[in-house]
């Protein structure tokens, strides 16, 4: 049996993160993102569902003090099968993508999408509630996001609201890994 491919999504708040993922899954891939590791952590405090602002403080607070790689560990850990083709949705840092390589190397494919800053506000503004997009791109979480880019294999623009774009894109994904 074949290694399994592995696609680690990276980009920007809004960039078009989760869909692509989600795209990948719908081909087949399983899928985690690295917020799931980090929401095993939640208490339910202020309800079912966890507010994007508890997101980035425990993520950075797990930064801090666990750090990514462990962080990442924990995400693979929610692969049910990783001899079976996965996608993680949401690096964010250098070392979640030097985690994977490691792991998984000429195996893992590592997509950066971008897009401008209005789509992403206007996509932002559209599904979130409890911080401004200029709060959630600004927080510390996000600060090596832009950096990504500069080592990812494949970069995507997805600046369009076209979702057919960004189905021929991981349609070419496809090709590739």
């Amino acid at each position: 049996m074949s290694q399994a491919r592995v696609i680690v999504i990276s980009g920007e708040v809004a960039a078009g993160k989760t869909t692509a993922a989600k795209l990948l899954r719908s081909q087949g891939f399983q899928y985690a993102r690295i917020s799931q590791a980090i929401r095993t952590r939640w208490d339910g405090s202020f309800g079912e569902k966890p507010p994007r602002s508890w997101y980035q403080d425990m993520g950075m607070q797990l930064h801090r003090e666990i750090g990514q790689w462990a962080l990442c560990q924990e995400t693979l850990d929610l692969i049910p099968d990783p001899s079976v083709d996965f996608v993680i949705d949401g690096a964010r840092w250098h070392e979640d993508i030097s985690f994977f390589r490691t792991q998984f190397g000429s195996d893992m494919l590592h997509i950066h999408l971008v897009a401008s800053a209005d789509v992403r506000k206007m996509r932002f503004d559209a599904r979130e509630k409890d911080v401004s997009f200029e709060e959630a791109d600004a927080d510390e979480v996000e600060l090596e996001v832009k950096e990504l880019n500069l080592n990812a294999d494949m970069v995507f623009d997805n600046s369009t609201n076209d979702l057919s774009k960004l189905e021929e894109f991981i349609n070419f994904v496809m090709k590739k890994v």
